[in-house]
């Protein structure tokens, strides 16, 4: 046909579009907020707004380029892992204040290995009792984070 576009690479194409539509969104609307000054003598916006035009940029040449090289189609989307993975963060988020990172933590890690169809109970729960001291360790202990450790009554 006569007139018509052919996309070889869809999933090219909406990556295209995501950057695209991201910088140049993020040019407009973040980096226009602040002074852009000169390239010799740069305000606060002048990094953001180049960053948001090059993303748009980097955006257009995938979009051009999947015009051209074929590639895969779209993989079939997945609800086990992203319900269970959002799950778990949510979880994790409203769980921190009132049980503490060592229960919260460990939540996190059980929760979201049940997006993994290679799954098993006692292999997660040894995983999540070593990440969750690990947190402890790192964030409480070295860090020196304010977070609760245990659950606050």
């Amino acid at each position: 046909m006569r007139g018509t576009m052919r996309i070889a690479s869809t999933k090219d194409f909406l990556a295209g579009i995501l950057f695209a539509g991201l910088g140049a969104a993020f040019a407009a609307v973040a980096a226009t907020s602040y002074a852009q000054g000169t390239p010799a003598r740069m305000g606060a916006g002048f990094f953001p707004l180049v960053l948001g035009v090059l993303l748009a940029g980097v955006g257009l040449a995938v979009m051009v380029r999947s015009l051209v090289v074929p590639g895969d189609g779209l993989p079939r989307v997945q609800l086990r892992p992203l319900l269970s993975l959002l799950a778990a963060m949510v979880l994790f988020g409203l769980m921190l204040r009132p049980l503490g990172l060592l229960i919260s933590a460990a939540a996190l890690v059980l929760v979201g290995g049940l997006s993994s169809p290679e799954f098993r109970f006692k292999e997660a729960v040894l995983l999540a009792a070593g990440l969750s001291v690990g947190a402890v360790l790192l964030f409480v202990t070295i860090l020196g984070l304010p977070l609760p450790v245990w659950p606050s009554y």
